[in-house]
């Protein structure tokens, strides 16, 4: 009888219909990860919308690796521009045979705001992805970049590549003071992979992550290394890096099966304001044809991995659509879920006073035997990059305008605003200068400060550090209450009074519910008084 073919025995074929399918290879990144709202580091945002908490979405595809192509096998994932403005794509081609046994493949395409192929380097993507992270950490904010993928995707190696980046940037200088800790998250525990001792095993001196009286998220026990030089700081991650535990999977020999998190903390000299880096490297993703071999022990860890990243992909959209008009006051982010999102708080807390960038890098195998991971991973990633507001018939929402909502102000409302509000800066026209509502807001919180030097402010009474920490809280606090503003369905904005009428019409339409039971009641009553 004829023996059944499988998808091996047409790989020249399937190569020649992935290669027509496939429009361009390679890397498409030609811009910064602050995406086409940003045109250089100094000037954030040139537009009329302003996110607290941005996240910006790319992709990489790996190289085949030699013992790969000597196997046999060929690539089905493919790195290629697109013809939509600021989205670039992925194309995934699964090899298939129809009901006749002839070889046919379904091609998906997948948008991201940056793709990196096959072809690109560390440099490349740290250049995108990396750098504007480290400026925001230099000023004081928040940035955050990780790798998300199959095991053996390439999210270590991308990960070691930013580290090294960092190692060879200008992050020392004479007015930062640097520190560095690196964590660990395996299933429950927390190790702290620079401590004295491997912090898993002693109750005592355990690592928690936790939040304090006033909301901040921190790690309890956990050591700060304040390092001088790229040296010291290198040798710290070498350290770091030799204690993370592996194991082996089915696709890596060596699979990270922990969360890795190092945390850069720079602080500014003058004024003390921190801002923060955070690289992760989350630990491998498995399905569950991965797990086969895994023992018991085995299995629950990549269970437990496998719910924090659920909870991290929906922490992301959920911030996502938090951050749109009207919408962050009905949104619910559920950081608390995971040890890992609480850490993440300042990226998810849309009461967060810092502005923060997060960095989503979904990795991918370029193999036809991973086709089906990798499009798991680009599915789970693709979407984080988020949309508009939609009502119930799916049309988008057009918001009524918040006059109070300062990313909206012009340069004269701006000033008008500090004059008011801020009597004893003599000219606010010398600290605003020709900023709008939405440039002042993303101002780094020590910019307040040095503009208010500037101002020449000369009263003894008057503690100008004192008063630029608190413009600075007073603009965020303006901005955290017009996201979160309550709204009707069609967009306009519910006032207090809107609020005070509706709570007078419940709290009378309950008195007149309570009378009428209460007639009701009473005429039950002589009812069966006049039966008995």
């Amino acid at each position: 009888g004829n023996t059944k073919k499988t998808i091996d025995d047409f790989r020249g074929t399937f190569v020649k219909l992935i290669s027509k399918a496939v429009t361009s290879e390679g890397s498409s990144a030609t811009q910064t990860a602050e995406g086409a709202r940003s045109s250089s580091k100094n000037n954030l945002v040139v537009s009329k919308t302003f996110d607290t908490s941005s996240f910006t979405v790319c992709a990489r595809v790996r190289p085949m690796l030699p013992h790969e192509r000597d196997s046999g096998d060929f690539v089905a994932c493919v790195a290629g521009k697109s013809v939509q403005e600021n989205v670039e794509n992925i194309t995934v081609c699964t090899p298939k045979l129809n009901f006749r046994g002839q070889p046919k493949i379904e091609t998906k395409l997948f948008g991201f705001d940056h793709v990196f192929g096959a072809d690109s380097t560390n440099e490349e993507l740290a250049e995108v992805a990396l750098k504007p992270l480290l400026h925001r950490a230099l000023n004081g904010q928040v940035g955050v970049i990780f790798a998300y993928g199959q095991t053996g995707s390439g999210k270590t190696h991308s990960m070691n590549g930013m580290m090294d980046h960092i190692l060879q940037s200008d992050l020392f200088n004479d007015s930062t003071s640097i520190s560095f800790s690196y964590i660990e998250i395996l299933g429950t525990y927390i190790n702290d992979c620079l401590g004295p001792n491997d912090s898993r095993h002693s109750s005592d001196e355990a690592v928690a992550i936790g939040e304090t009286m006033d909301g901040r998220a921190v790690v309890r026990n956990i050591s700060s290394h304040v390092v001088q030089s790229s040296e010291e700081l290198s040798t710290l991650v070498e350290r770091a890096k030799s204690l993370r535990s592996t194991a082996a999977t089915e696709k890596n020999a060596t699979s990270s099966r922990s969360h890795g998190i190092g945390i850069i903390t720079c602080t500014d000299k003058k004024t003390n304001i921190e801002g923060s880096l955070y690289v992760i490297d989350l630990a491998g993703s498995e399905r569950s044809g991965d797990t086969k071999e895994h023992d018991k022990e085995r299995m629950n860890e990549t269970k437990a991995i496998n719910a924090s990243l659920s909870t991290l992909k929906d922490c992301i959209r959920a911030r996502t659509i938090a951050s749109q008009t009207g919408m962050g006051g009905n949104t619910h982010v559920p950081y608390r879920r995971s040890k890992l999102t609480l850490l993440m708080k300042d990226v998810f807390d849309a009461g967060c006073t810092r502005l923060c960038s997060t960095v989503v890098l979904a990795t991918c195998s370029p193999l036809a035997s991973d086709v089906s991971h990798s499009a798991n991973t680009l599915k789970y990633s693709s979407p984080l990059r988020g949309g508009g507001i939609l009502n119930d018939g799916g049309k988008k929402v057009k918001m009524q305008v918040d006059a109070s909502d300062p990313v909206l102000w012009s340069n004269m409302q701006v000033i008008e605003w500090m004059r008011k509000t801020y009597p004893s800066i003599v000219n606010p026209s010398i600290f605003v200068e020709k900023l709008s509502g939405v440039q002042l807001c993303a101002l780094p919180e020590k910019e307040y400060y040095s503009r208010l030097e500037n101002t020449g402010m000369s009263c003894a009474d008057v503690d100008s550090n004192k008063l630029a920490k608190d413009i600075y809280l007073a603009i965020w606090t303006l901005m955290s209450d017009a996201k979160t503003r309550k709204r009707r369905k069609d967009g306009s904005i519910i006032t207090i009074e809107d609020e005070e009428k509706e709570r007078l019409r419940i709290v009378k339409a309950t008195e007149e519910k309570a009378r009428t039971w209460a007639e009701r009641e009473k005429h039950l009553k002589s009812e069966v008084s006049v039966v008995s």
